[in-house]
């Protein structure tokens, strides 16, 4: 499984840290986070600077990763294929030190999962997710999971348009991207139907839609520069002509976990025919449709037989 869980221990100790960091990866101006998980904006680091996201150390990070962290695919690909199937369709059945040896020459593209569990790189990436844990924390406290991810890629790459489970921080630490993001509540976006079964892992997630392209804000990223994505919010990434390189960090919290078993319990009713009110709008009827959905799940879980719903 991707990513890791937060324990409340935990996430008190990231706070602590947070908030005493005394040489912090961020830059961040009063006000900055007024926007957060409404609209997506732009933030400033200084990963840019950090040598261990340097080409060489990041490809010698993807030589001793276990392969399953290491997701990667070649040539430029449409914007709008589907994300989690693109890897296996693009790859021409290269190996990872094929792609890594011939970078260039491939058009690759690398996706390392949870560079975190790799000694050099934890205390680099969980000293940001403090940062952002003190930002976030007075807004929606309780970070419950989390879960990075470096893209590198040579040129020209496209990542499909697509949605995440989570928050999420993209930071540009080499070359440039362009960033388009989608408003979620925006029903020619996204109907409330299909963000229901979106976090409820029901079928593929929701597709791109030529109709909603002139609705896309966009963001022209460099290094230095990050954009907040707001939860569930759809994008699409390019990059320009130069080797790129950026660090997506993705979180949870107990706000966002009482949406996503709300979206669950919606999709149960759906299943037989009614058709529940939207998730987000009333925050008491979230919480009910939560608590219902966890007791099920223990209920289910204590049956003979039954490991998961």
């Amino acid at each position: 499984m991707l990513g890791q869980f937060i324990s409340p221990e935990q996430y008190a100790s990231l706070l602590d840290d947070g908030h005493r960091r005394a040489a912090p990866l961020l830059e961040l101006e009063a006000g900055m986070f007024d926007k957060y998980n409404r609209e997506p904006f732009l933030v400033s680091h200084r990963l840019a600077e950090h040598p261990d996201f340097s080409l060489e150390r990041l490809l010698a990070l993807c030589r001793r990763l276990p392969s399953r962290q290491v997701l990667f695919r070649v040539a430029d690909i449409p914007g709008d294929v589907e994300l989690d199937t693109s890897y296996d369709r693009y790859k021409r059945d290269l190996t990872l030190d094929d792609v890594i040896d011939h970078f260039e020459e491939r058009q690759a593209y690398i996706c390392i999962n949870n560079p975190e569990r790799d000694p050099a790189y934890r205390p680099i990436i969980e000293g940001l997710l403090a940062e952002l844990a003190a930002q976030v924390d007075p807004l929606d406290p309780g970070m419950t999971w989390y879960s990075t991810y470096v893209f590198i890629s040579a040129h020209d790459a496209t990542t499909p348009y697509h949605m995440d489970r989570e928050m999420n921080f993209l930071l540009q630490i080499r070359g440039g991207k362009t960033v388009y993001l989608w408003n979620p509540a925006d029903a020619d976006v996204m109907t409330d139907a299909q963000k229901d079964y979106l976090l409820a892992y029901v079928g593929s997630r929701p597709p791109y839609k030529p109709s909603i392209e002139p609705k896309a804000a966009v963001f022209q990223l460099r290094p230095g520069l990050g954009v907040h994505h707001p939860f569930i919010a759809p994008h699409r990434v390019h990059t320009g002509s130069e080797l790129s390189i950026s660090l997506a960090v993705t979180f949870r919290t107990r706000r966002s976990d009482t949406w996503t078993r709300a979206h669950q319990f919606n999709t149960r009713l759906r299943r037989i025919g009614l058709r529940p009110g939207p998730v987000g709008r009333v925050a008491w009827v979230d919480r009910a449709k939560a608590t219902v959905t966890r007791a099920w799940r223990r209920a289910r879980r204590a049956l003979p037989g039954q490991k998961r719903d």
